[in-house]
């Protein structure tokens, strides 16, 4: 019971803790890193190490129900399994709230998983309309408008995330390091990878206007156009888990490489069910 009333609890105020907890880390040297949380306990990576002695790797260090996060919060100890805090009080959490807040590296985050998400729909929906397994179960709702709409939505989130990197002061991005590959010489992000997201959200956003203009152009090279597909969703996957700072949480990047080997069998079966009927039509003939 006293774990489900901590969870219950953190959730309403989870984001007025990481903004507080985060105001009181001025002391922390993140030596031009990206912050990271990778155990998602409202704790930096960096303030764990070098203040709060708790361990970046557990979001409850000393196993008391509570998050590391919520403790420094309600000022009891996160190493501490007989201190833990009583009843929060959301008024007071909203009072204490430092004015500096990264809302530019949530933005960030949470637009590039789903930029990902939209993506990886893209992709299954034009792979899965013509695989033999999953044909039946897409076609009923499956149309062109649905998957322009989620190529769209894509692009629009990465749009967003590649904004929010322009907005977070820890990094000082310009327009130039979003835009142009190879460009950026941040100590933040490897730039190979980095290259690899800008190439794909060009690709992404090429196929998306095409696939809208595609009663305008030749169907030939429509087609050749949206061969970019699967190299776009390559180097997606390539820059989200080597630059996402997501992915040293466990769960995180286990869903996105698992997705993303899902997306590979699909591709591999609806290819072979093509070499099949290919092979199936010379026998028969």
């Amino acid at each position: 019971m006293k774990k489900i009333a901590a969870v219950l609890m953190v959730i309403p105020v989870m984001f007025l803790f990481a903004k507080t907890v985060l105001a009181q880390e001025e002391k922390v040297d993140y030596k031009g890193e990206v912050i990271v949380d990778s155990d998602l306990d409202g704790l930096t990576d960096k303030g764990e190490e070098q203040i709060y002695s708790t361990n970046p790797g557990n979001p409850d260090s000393d196993g008391d129900g509570y998050l590391d996060g919520a403790e420094i919060l309600s000022g009891t100890s996160p190493t501490d399994a007989g201190s833990y805090p009583g009843k929060m009080d959301v008024s007071q959490a909203v009072a204490v709230v430092g004015d500096e807040t990264p809302w530019a590296w949530y933005v960030v985050r949470a637009s590039g998983l789903l930029g990902f998400i939209f993506l990886w729909l893209t992709i299954f929906l034009g792979l899965a309309i013509r695989n033999p397994l999953f044909k039946k179960i897409i076609e009923p709702f499956y149309s062109l408008d649905l998957h322009c709409f989620a190529a769209a939505v894509a692009v629009f989130w990465a749009l967003v995330h590649a904004t929010g990197l322009l907005l977070d002061p820890m990094i000082g991005f310009g327009i130039k390091d979003i835009a142009i590959p190879y460009f950026s010489q941040s100590a933040a992000v490897d730039t190979n990878y980095m290259a690899l997201g800008i190439m794909a959200f060009y690709m992404m956003a090429v196929m998306t206007v095409t696939s809208y203009l595609r009663r305008h152009m030749g169907h030939r090279l429509w087609r050749v156009l949206h061969f970019l597909n699967p190299l776009a969703f390559i180097f997606v996957v390539s820059h989200g888990y080597y630059n996402g700072t997501d992915m040293k949480n466990v769960y995180i990047a286990g869903a996105y490489i698992g997705s993303s080997a899902l997306l590979v069998l699909v591709y591999l079966s609806s290819l072979a069910a093509v070499i099949w009927e290919k092979i199936r039509k010379r026998l028969s003939s």
